[in-house]
Formats: C-alpha cells, structure tokens, sequence
C-alpha cells in the first residue's frame, strides 16, 4: 500500500505524509502503528498520503422531535451514565466550553499518543481542520442526550484515529460518533487500515456509531473494459470518458481498484475541461512486486471553471481483469452509482452506518438523494438505520446542519437515552433495540433498505412497546441483519 519516495513527485497543498513506522525521527505524529510526517521521508522508508478524513455534511432541536426523544426527557431519561466520543477533524475556532456544549473534556490524539493533552482551539495546526463540523456534532448529542458524558477528540488522519481508538479502550468509553469518511485505504469492503482500528474497538466492546457518506450521486464502480485494445476503459455509452461536472476550484477524485495487496494491474487517471485541457492526473506505479503497494490513483483536479470535466481511466500494466472505482469529493458523476458508495469505516460490518433523511416530514421522507447507500463491496448491507439531517445548530444556523454527519450524531444521541433507561443494555444491544423499532417502508420481508437500512430511528414511548429480538415475528426479521450477531458486555 506504501509507494516508493521519488523528488520529483508533486504533492497537493496540506498533504501530510504516513509511514508505518512508530516513532520516525522526521514524525511531527505517532501512533503504536505509524507516524505522520509533513514531507515524504529523508530516508528510504516507504510512504503514501496520510489517510485524513472528510466531513460527511452536505453544505438540534428538530432531531429532538424526530426522534422521539422529548416524552423520554419528560421521564427523566437523559443520557446519564453513558460516555461518549466525538471523534472530529474539526475544534478550532469556536469555544468548546459553551452553554450548548456544558461540561465536555477535549483530547488530542494528534499531539500526543496518550491523547491526554487538551485540543487547543484557538491555534489550528492545518488549514483543514480550520471550521466547527465537530461542535455541531456535539449539540446535536447534548440536544437528545443532555447528561451524557461528552469527550471531544482531535482526529484529523489515520495516526490520530489508532491512537484516539487506543484512548476509547483504555477510558472504556461506550459510544463513539463520528461524521467522517476514509478514502482509499480499502476497496470499502470492510478490510484495510481504517477498518482494523474498528475491529479493535468491536473487540473492546466500543461501538461505533458513524456516517454512510454523501457520496451516492459522487461514485461509480465498473469492471475495466477494453475491447479495441487501445488501454483504454470504454464506458457502456460508448465512450472512453466518464463525465463529472465539477465546482471551479481544486476538488479531489479517486480512483482505486480491487487490487489491495496485490497490485497485478496498473491504472492512472486523467481529468480533462470541456476544451479538452488536462487539469488533473495521477500516474503512480503499482508494481505486482511490491507487497506494500497501492491500487489507488488520488487525482487532484484544479477546475478553472465549473462544469462538466471527463475522466479517462487508462491501463498502464498487469491485468486488466479488474473491479474499479471512482468516488469524487464534490460536484456530481454522470449516471452514478449509489450502491456501494458507503466510505470507511461504515463498510464495516461492526459499526453502526447511519444515512440521513430530512427532518421535515422525517415519517414521509426517504433517504436523502445524496446519502450513500450498500450493499459494500464485500456485499454487507449498509446503511444500518437513518436518522434526521438538516438540524438547527449555533454553528450553521436554522436547519443548516446536513448531511450523514447530521444524522450520526442524532442516533448516537437516542443510544444514549435508551442505555440510561435500561443500564443492562450495552451499546450493541441498545442499536438491536433501535433497528427493531426503527420506522421502514420497506415490505416485511425484506431485512433491510439499500438507503435506510432497518429504517429512520425513532424512540418507543419510554416504558411502552415491546423491543428486542424475538418479540415479535416482525422483530426475528430485523434479528438477521449482521450488526446483531455482536453481543457485548
């Protein structure tokens, strides 16, 4: 998965670079696994991008409603004796210690393994880290949940997410949210990097609530095909091009195969304007050779206009019997695929995945056009419940909060709820809970909905309704989904 240190590759502004080397003398960043540096490596060590997360928002009191939350305030519910935490790329220029948020500690797993400094959050380190995705996490949580214990963690790459989950493990927290997504480290299909850091938390007994992604009219999945022998893909309209139409300004497509550990074939990526003037490529040697190699080819794309831009997916060596895919971080792919576009870590299979449904008219709405939706690419359905998006915040305003992001944060919230009410629940049996009595439009047969999962999250009267597996014959249904067959404490 690592590529090779040449001087005169090109790297795009605010790039950090990953080793999987603890402790590297260049590191400004160390986990047990890695070390992140802000220039490939001096020595001959191997490297890639450091895998860093984007914010899963399309641009809470409404989630109060739609959830069902308010008659379980009225009984006195409110999260008490549950921890949670936020796991965010974003804390800095807000103050985190405002009434909205009360009484919330702040970890860093960036500027320390041990994650026991506090975030400063006046001086951003990176530009991308620069905004307040992460407080609007943490009042949508306080809004449902208002007396749950509230952590705010610092993760802004890979290095800060293995040590951020060594923290939760160590602290035994109970729940951990987070709105972001993973690029490239998989084929999204619960394997790689990202995903193993779930496993440790499944295995810790943590659960991880966490966003699907907006990417279901940004994604497309093929086969490669070549039929003239050019090295070319050809698309099923005829063409050796996949249009997108772009925002002006740098956006970032990747382009990855199902080739991870492997590497047999080699593919590069280009990105012409609509006058046919290359604004972006991507030509990285994969070589069979290489048992740290990477199937992906990140194409930074600077538009000089928006509009339609074309994607051509060239084959440079090895086999050309491949699976690819193409996830775009803005603007829109012509005919996109909205199966398989769940990012990492909600492609695996112990995470609680979370799409998102508009909170205006939450019972009649479907998933929003933008949530991505399963099965993944190891064939997991996902998402595994929605939940309510374009929320109320200090930070974005009247019914500015959207996307996943919005919706994760809300079903962690509603957890919190029913673990306060019945402490015999753990986090794993709370979210069986939540599925089963989730709202679905889907028939009864069916075990899930390639955008809804089980269905929107909705609360029971605190006290009333039967909940859990096997109450009911509708309840044995729910009870195949895979997320059921992780039992904890």
């Amino acid at each position: 998965m690592l590529i090779p240190f040449f001087a005169t590759i090109l790297l795009p502004l605010e790039t950090l670079i990953r080793v999987d080397v603890p402790d590297h003398p260049e590191a400004i960043a160390t986990s047990a696994y890695g070390s992140t540096l802000l220039a490939p490596p001096s020595d001959d060590t191997p490297w890639r991008e450091e895998p860093i997360p984007a914010l899963d928002q399309w641009v809470a009191h409404e989630a109060v409603d739609a959830i069902g939350a308010g008659p379980w305030h009225d009984e006195g519910f409110d999260g008490s004796g549950v921890s949670i935490a936020i796991f965010d790329i974003q804390w800095f220029d807000v103050e985190l210690q405002g009434e909205t948020l009360g009484d919330a500690s702040t970890r860093d797993c960036f500027a320390h393994r041990s994650c026991e400094q506090p975030i400063d959050t006046l001086h951003p380190q990176f530009a991308f880290e620069t905004g307040a995705h992460g407080r609007a996490c943490a009042e949508v949580i306080r809004s449902i949940a208002p007396g749950v214990e509230l952590h705010l963690v610092r993760v802004n790459g890979l290095t800060a997410l293995e040590n951020a989950v060594d923290w939760v493990l160590r602290e035994g927290i109970d729940i951990v949210s987070m709105s972001m997504s993973f690029f490239n480290e998989s084929f999204y299909d619960g394997t790689g990097s990202v995903n193993a850091q779930i496993d440790a938390l499944v295995a810790g007994d943590v659960l991880m609530v966490t966003s699907a992604g907006n990417y279901a009219r940004q994604h497309y999945n093929e086969s490669f095909t070549d039929t003239d022998g050019d090295h070319r893909h050809e698309f099923p309209w005829g063409s050796e091009y996949l249009p997108i139409d772009l925002p002006s300004g740098t956006t970032r497509v990747n382009l990855i195969w199902d080739d991870y550990n492997a590497c047999v074939t080699d593919l590069d990526g280009y990105v012409y304007d609509s006058d046919g003037f290359l604004v972006g490529r991507s030509t990285r040697t994969q070589r069979s050779d290489d048992e740290n190699c990477s199937p992906t080819e990140p194409i930074t794309v600077r538009a000089g206009k928006a509009g339609w831009h074309y994607l051509l997916v060239h084959h440079r060596g090895g086999s050309r019997h491949t699976q690819f895919d193409v996830m775009t971080r803005g603007g829109s792919i012509y005919n996109a695929m909205p199966e398989r576009s769940v990012t990492d870590p909600g492609s695996h299979p112990g995470v609680l995945t979370v799409g998102a449904v508009r909170a205006t008219d939450y019972f009649a709405s479907g998933p929003e056009g933008f949530s991505s939706r399963g099965p993944t690419h190891a064939g997991v359905p996902k998402p595994d419940i929605a939940g309510p998006n374009g929320l109320t915040t200090s930070v974005y305003g009247p019914m500015g909060f959207y996307g996943t992001s919005a919706s994760t944060p809300a079903v962690a919230g509603a957890l919190a709820l029913m673990m306060d009410a019945n402490p015999t629940l753990d986090p794993f049996e709370a979210a069986a809970q939540l599925q089963a009595q989730a709202i679905s439009d889907a028939p009864v047969w069916a075990a899930s909905d390639s955008g809804l999962g089980a269905g929107k999250a909705r609360l029971h009267q605190p006290g009333k309704g039967k909940t859990g597996c096997g109450a009911t014959p509708l309840m044995a249904v729910f009870c195949s989904l895979p997320l059921f067959g992780f039992r904890r404490r």
